[in-house]
């Protein structure tokens, strides 16, 4: 008998995560204008801040709105280190993938 991996047009043998990871990657609404419009909502409150303390000279108003973008780019960096073991995971779907497309 032939192994799964051997038929041809036959479906890579998946771990429980890979397949976790696929499924969720399926149903995600993912698109660019969406993660645009996302990004402008988090910058956009500090960013207006930032230049009403501008405008009205005050130095606090100024710090504030500096500390919350400073906060919100480090949310982002600690978001996108723990994004990386999907990443990688991703790539080894893909690798599969690959490899079972070259077999043929």
């Amino acid at each position: 008998m032939t192994a799964p991996e051997d038929v041809p047009g036959a479906r890579p043998a998946f771990t429980e995560e890979e397949t976790r990871l696929i499924r969720l990657w399926a149903l995600s609404e993912f698109s660019a204008c969406r993660q645009v419009f996302a990004q402008i909502a988090y910058f956009a409150t500090p960013t207006v801040f930032g230049i009403y303390g501008i405008a009205t000279g005050s130095l606090v108003v100024l710090g504030v709105s500096f500390l919350c973008i400073v906060l919100l780019l480090m949310l982002g960096l600690v978001t996108t280190w723990r994004d990386q073991e999907k990443f990688v995971l991703m790539q080894a779907i893909c690798r599969k993938l690959v490899a079972g497309g070259e077999d043929k």
